[in-house]
C-alpha cells in the first residue's frame, strides 16, 4: 500500500494536474474544429430569373463570397454546381486569404445556363464525394446546398431510387446538410420527402427558407454556431473523463514505480575492534520501506548499541539506470569507508564497508 509520505507528495501534483486540466479544456473548446465544406450551388436557368422566378443568381454568389471570408484555417472546402449535371470542382485547403481568393473565382466564373434541376442527380454525386472525403481525414462534414427549386430531372431520365442508395450508404453521425431555400420550399411536400430522404444518411439535416440570400447566409451562420455548441458540449465531459483517465494512469504508473523502491538485501555486520567479534545478520527487506536507518537509538531499524557514531547512516533504495539500487548515506559523524573497490555512493553485492568500529558486508539478495 502507499504510504501518507508518498500521498502527501503525490496530492499538491494531482492538484495543479486536474486544475490544469479544467482551465485549459474550456479555452480550447472554443476554436472551431476543422471540417470539410461542401458548397453546392443551383445553376439552373431559374437562379437568374426564367420561368416567372426571381433573378438571385448575383445576390447568392455575393453571399457565397462573404461566407467563405467567415471559414476558419484548416477547414477544406469543394465548391459543387448542379442543374441537368453536376460539376464538382478540386478542394481547396484553407490556409490563407489566398486559398480563399480560389474559390471565390471559381464562384465568380458561375453562370446559371441550365435547362433542368437535377437536385437527387446532384445530392448522390455530393455523397459519393463527401464519403471518399471522410475516408482521407475522418473529419466532420458540411453540406450547404443553395437552390431555388426542388427536384426537376430532365424528361426521360431515370429518377433515381435514394432509399437504396442512402442504405447502401448509411447514416453518418459527422454529417450536417443545410439546405437554403430562396423560394417557398421548406413548407411543401416535395421539401419534406427530400428532409425524409437526407434523413436517412444525417439525423442533422436542416432547411433554411428565405427568399433573401443574404439572410439565410446569415441563417447559416448561426445554425453553424449552434451545431459547434452542441458538439463542445459533447466533447467535454468526453475530454475531462480522458484527462481523468491519462492521469489515473499516470498515478498508477508513479504509485507502481514508488512501491518498488523498497530496500533490499541482507547485512553481515560484526564489531571489528573484537578479536573474535560475534558475527550478526540482518535483512534489510524485513520491513518495506524506501529508506532505513542503521546506527542506534530511536528511529533506526538496524539498532547495534555499540556502534560508535552520533548520527546513523542511511540505506535508501534509488533507480538507477532503470535499476533498483541500494544508495548508502552517511554523515559528519559517521562516515562510510568502502573496502573493497572505490566508492560510487551505490552497494554492490558483495560490497564491505566500516561505519564507526563496526565492519559490514552486503549481499543483494
Amino acid at each position: 500500500m502507499l504510504g501518507m509520505k508518498s500521498l502527501k507528495a503525490i496530492l499538491p501534483l494531482l492538484t495543479t494536474f486536474m486544475a490544469v486540466q479544467f482551465a485549459l479544456v474550456p479555452s480550447g473548446l472554443s476554436a472551431k474544429q476543422s471540417k470539410d465544406i461542401i458548397l453546392v450551388l443551383d445553376t439552373s436557368m431559374s437562379m437568374i430569373g426564367q420561368d416567372g422566378g426571381q433573378d438571385i443568381l448575383d445576390r447568392v454568389k455575393k453571399s457565397i463570397s462573404d461566407y467563405i471570408d467567415q471559414v476558419e484555417d484548416g477547414d477544406r472546402v469543394t465548391f459543387v454546381t448542379f442543374d441537368t449535371d453536376v460539376r464538382i470542382y478540386p478542394a481547396v485547403f484553407i490556409d490563407d486569404d489566398n486559398d480563399r481568393d480560389i474559390l471565390k473565382k471559381y464562384i465568380t466564373m458561375t453562370d446559371a445556363t441550365g435547362l433542368w434541376t437535377y437536385t437527387y442527380k446532384m445530392i448522390t454525386r455530393v455523397l459519393d464525394a463527401a464519403e471518399k472525403l471522410d475516408k482521407k481525414d475522418n473529419r466532420q462534414t458540411e453540406i450547404v446546398i443553395m437552390t431555388d427549386a426542388i427536384d426537376d430531372p430532365p424528361p426521360g431520365d431515370k429518377k433515381f431510387n435514394f432509399v437504396n442508395f442512402a442504405a447502401k450508404y448509411g447514416k453518418k453521425s459527422n454529417m450536417w446538410v443545410y439546405i437554403l431555400s430562396f423560394t417557398n420550399l421548406a413548407k411543401s411536400e416535395a421539401a419534406k420527402k427530400m428532409e425524409r430522404d437526407l434523413g436517412l444518411i444525417s439525423d442533422n439535416v436542416k432547411i433554411i427558407q428565405s427568399g433573401e440570400p443574404e439572410m439565410a447566409k446569415e441563417q447559416l451562420l448561426a445554425e453553424e454556431k449552434i451545431q459547434e455548441a452542441k458538439g463542445r458540449s459533447i466533447l467535454l465531459p468526453i475530454i475531462i473523463a480522458a484527462a481523468c483517465i491519462l492521469l489515473l494512469l499516470a498515478l498508477l504508473f508513479f504509485i507502481k514505480r514508488l512501491q518498488d523502491l523498497k530496500v533490499s538485501g541482507r547485512l553481515e555486520f560484526w564489531n571489528n575492534e573484537i578479536i573474535e567479534p560475534y558475527m550478526q545478520h540482518f535483512d534489510l527487506g524485513r520491513k518495506p520501506a524506501r529508506e532505513i536507518m542503521v546506527g542506534k537509538g530511536l528511529g533506526c531499524l538496524l539498532n547495534i548499541r555499540d556502534i560508535d557514531i552520533k548520527r546513523p547512516i542511511t540505506i535508501k533504495a534509488v533507480r538507477h539506470e532503470g535499476a533498483v539500487r541500494m544508495a548508502i548515506i552517511d554523515n559528519e559523524s559517521a562516515r562510510v569507508e568502502i573496502v573493497n573497490r572505490e566508492p560510487d555512493g551505490l552497494l554492490q553485492d558483495g560490497d564491505v564497508f566500516k561505519v564507526g568500529n563496526y565492519t559490514f558486508k552486503y549481499f543483494a539478495s
